[in-house]
């Protein structure tokens, strides 16, 4: 009997020893699968696989060193600024605020008629060519606008 008893002992410890070698190949492929996903999310391996296809660029040698020239040897260069000569004593732009002189100074483009989508209504217009304004220095401004499409 003890024969017996030995054999089934032996098949127990073989099927349990089995059974923690198929867990364990479980556990490890899941941490597999995770790390692969986790990678896949970063895109590391791509950018891996990326810089391996790569090459290296080439060095571009540098420029060489002029030879001295001449009898005043190189120098930073330097000037004073000078605004007015520059132009730029004004401060430049237009200064806010606008205002218009003279309603009847404006010009316009032709009459046109805007029809709606429908066709029941049709209004005339008379789009803004110019306006003469005056800016808060007493500069004069005169805005152009385009003539709108047809």
């Amino acid at each position: 009997m003890s024969n017996q008893e030995d054999r089934r002992r032996a098949i127990g410890r073989r099927l349990t020893d089995e059974r923690r070698a198929i867990g364990q190949r479980l556990v490890d492929e899941r941490r597999a699968i995770g790390q692969a996903m986790i990678d896949r999310r970063t895109g590391q391996s791509q950018a891996d696989e990326i810089n391996a296809l790569i090459r290296e660029p080439r060095k571009r040698p540098g420029l060489r060193t002029p030879e001295p020239r001449g009898a005043i040897a190189a120098q930073r260069g330097r000037g004073i600024y000078d605004p007015v000569a520059a132009g730029h004593s004004g401060g430049g732009g237009i200064a806010s605020p606008l205002t218009e002189g003279d309603y009847a100074a404006r010009t316009y483009w032709g009459e046109r008629s805007i029809t709606s989508s429908d066709g029941l209504l049709t209004i005339r217009v008379k789009a803004i060519k110019a306006l003469t304004m005056t800016d808060a220095s007493g500069a004069e401004v005169i805005q152009k606008f385009a003539e709108p499409p047809a």
